[in-house]
């Protein structure tokens, strides 16, 4: 049985009574649509059910006391299999308990616990108690379908021994984990003209390890990471629910001095390193999150509560944690959530869900030190302006004026503080409406381009809404978002700072189309992620048409093909000049992803940009049409149901057209970057 005994012959017993005529995966006469569909669909494939010679289950008759007690013997059956199938294990888990253990003894005992509480946690003491009554009960019946109906009694009461001991030796808590470790090594193909090669999030491929800095391949640039999570999950039935993961490796790197840093890993899991070559970072460990979960009230209103250090995403225009790994693939790092030492309320009005959270950003760190997850937000200026020494940006990264005729830098507020709202509004079934607004605050204050007001920056608020609608067959996404940056109360930017954005999708079982507009003001800066452009991170100051499409040659043959075509925004900033209208800038991404076999799986990749910036003679500024290029090659093996085994092959061509400020590193450094990296992940999940 996949439930307890109470609930599976519960249903039967229920099914055989009141079902009307009902769907063909199932008997022929079950409608799919009926309630009990999926219970009848188990049971049948269990042999619990085995219906009449036609075929049919015929529900709405009474059943006859010689049917229930066949569903009686065919459950007892059953769960009788279940228990003899612990007998074994049971003792051997006593031994082992009793006796001193091996090693492998040791490696083997978690698995088998894992097994033998799944298998507890489907069988209950009062089940077994139902199943004995209905043995006295049908005793003439099963008798003549030659059970031995004391063998049967005798059996279960051998069970309910079993059951208490296992719940006897449960433990307070479910443990589970994953291990990663990634392989990176790159090289260059441009050593003549003195470069390296480029990664997407702009990291230089082929730097030697040998602290000269020349260029070099494999193993000269190689790096080897790892990283290990524990996870502990309190599973009492009533009360609070403890959640916590700690995480070890080398995998973090954390420098806010980054141009003096020689070598980083993959850095905080919220920014990007470009110019920076990979390396390891220190060993260290941290928790990833370590909360609290429980229902409670609030002025007589019901709520659920999450306490302690937590996580939260709404939208990638409003709250949502860029995926900084490009080449490492982990639900920690990937799944958009910021994390914070605070808490989440939940409250629901009717439909509607409202959610208010909030705490300490930047205050959880490893033993190294290094900051997890620091959040930003907040912009101001153009992050490009052509023939001035305000060079593309790279990454998250973006001019900022210091008051000293400017410089590079974050150009941005890192925030110490948040506190959220978020909205959630159904419409009608086929759709629904997020409304979010949130209040972020640093500890510092950073200066603003071209700001007038002596105040400094150290606050920016955020608000918005997002809408997803079905009709018809079609599927609408749309949404707006704005970044007021405060100063206390006082607002110093408010204008040319919001984003929106609007799609329209279709698609059927093999195949699906979707296609919209977007712009993206150059002040703009939601702690979110909308996505990149090559290696430019969260592009703002550019509005035009997107497209997403699939289709699926076969079950196991997929093309996929995304991209933009967008112009800048035309805006002018305290005299700053951004991308111009005319002004063009595509972005195509396509790919093949081919299953062969059960278990292995072959990608082809390509991602392009294509720039066409202008001449601007009032500024002695010669344009041109730079290009990025990567090509992709990927294989993947399923080693097994919890381990995973990737390469990635991955060729860069960049090409900055001989314009200074387009070079792939910064102005004044080489101009081309030709190269490559291959690297693997092991992972696999206990």
């Amino acid at each position: 049985m996949n439930r307890t005994f109470k609930y599976a012959l519960s249903a039967a017993l229920t099914a055989l009574i009141v079902v009307p005529a009902l769907a063909q995966d199932n008997f022929p006469d079950v409608q799919e649509s009926h309630w009990a569909y999926k219970d009848l669909l188990r049971m049948k494939q269990e042999g619990l059910l085995v219906g009449y010679p036609d075929g049919l289950f015929r529900g709405g008759r009474p059943a006859s006391r010689y049917e229930l007690a066949v569903a009686c013997h065919a459950v007892w059956s059953n769960l009788k299999g279940v228990v003899d199938g612990l007998n074994s294990q049971i003792a051997d888990l006593q031994t082992k308990l009793g006796n001193a253990a091996t090693k492998d003894d040791l490696d083997n005992l978690r698995s088998q616990i894992d097994a033998l509480k799944a298998e507890q946690d489907r069988i209950k003491n009062e089940d077994i108690a139902d199943l004995r009554k209905m043995a006295d009960e049908f005793r003439t019946e099963l008798t003549k379908l030659g059970a031995d109906v004391d063998s049967m009694k005798k059996d279960l009461d051998d069970m309910k021994g079993k059951v208490s001991w296992l719940w006897q030796h449960k433990l307070p808590f479910d443990v589970s984990g994953d291990s990663n470790f990634v392989m990176i090594g790159a090289y260059s193909r441009n050593t003549l003209d003195g470069g390296y090669g480029i990664t997407v999030d702009g990291r230089p491929e082929g730097y030697k390890r040998d602290g000269s800095g020349g260029i070099g391949g494999f193993p000269q640039d190689l790096t080897i990471l790892h990283e290990n999570a524990l996870n502990i999950v309190t599973n009492n039935d009533s009360g609070p629910t403890l959640h916590a993961t700690m995480v070890m490796g080398n995998m973090l790197g954390d420098d806010f001095l980054y141009q003096t840093a020689p070598h980083a890993a993959f850095g905080d899991q919220s920014l990007v390193y470009p110019g920076i070559p990979f390396g390891e970072g220190t060993e260290s460990w941290y928790f990833q999150d370590f909360n609290v979960t429980f229902d409670t009230s609030f002025l007589g209103l019901g709520m659920n509560a999450n306490v302690g250090r937590t996580g939260y995403k709404i939208s990638p225009y409003i709250f949502q944690r860029p995926d900084n790994t490009p080449y490492y693939s982990n639900d920690r790092w990937d799944d958009g959530r910021w994390m914070f030492d605070g808490g989440i309320l939940g409250f629901k009005f009717g439909g509607a869900h409202l959610d208010v959270f909030g705490g300490r950003n930047g205050s959880q760190s490893d033993t190294a030190l290094n900051t997890v997850q620091p959040m930003f937000a907040g912009a101001s200026g153009n992050p490009f302006s052509p023939g001035t020494s305000v060079g593309r940006p790279r990454g998250f990264y973006r001019f900022q004026d210091t008051g000293s005729g400017g410089t590079y830098g974050p150009g941005i507020l890192y925030v110490d503080r948040s506190l959220g709202l978020n909205l959630n509004v159904p419409l009608t079934s086929n759709g629904n409406i997020d409304l979010a607004y949130l209040w972020l605050d640093s500890d510092n204050t950073v200066s603003v381009f071209g700001n007038t007001s002596g105040r400094e920056a150290n606050r920016v608020n955020v608000y918005g809404g997002d809408l997803n609608f079905k009709f018809s067959g079609l599927q609408l996404n749309g949404g707006y978002s704005k970044s007021d940056v405060m100063s206390g109360t006082h607002t110093i930017i408010n204008k040319l700072n919001d984003a929106w954005y609007a799609t329209l999708g279709v698609g059927g079982s093999a195949w699906g189309i979707k296609a919209g507009y977007r712009k993206i003001n150059p002040q703009f800066g939601a702690p979110g992620d909308w996505g990149r452009i090559g290696i430019w991170w969260n592009p703002t100051d550019i509005e035009g048409w997107m497209a997403d499409a699939h289709y699926d040659l076969s079950k196991d043959l997929r093309l996929m093909v995304n991209g933009g075509m967008y112009t800048g925004t035309g805006s002018t900033i305290n005299g700053l000049e951004g991308l111009g209208t005319n002004d063009h800038l595509n972005h195509i991404s396509a790919g093949i992803g081919y299953k062969i076999g059960p278990v292995h799986t072959l990608t082809l990749g390509y991602e392009g940009v294509m720039w066409d910036i202008k001449d601007r003679p009032d500024m002695n500024f010669v344009g041109g049409k730079p290009t990025e290029t990567w090509f992709n090659i990927g294989w993947g093996v399923d080693l097994s149901s919890r381990a995973k085994f990737n390469v990635l092959w991955q060729i860069s061509q960049y090409d900055g057209k001989a314009i200074d400020e387009m070079g792939p590193f910064g102005m004044g450094n080489q101009n081309k970057a030709l190269g490559g990296l291959i690297t693997t992940q092991l992972s696999f999940k206990f």
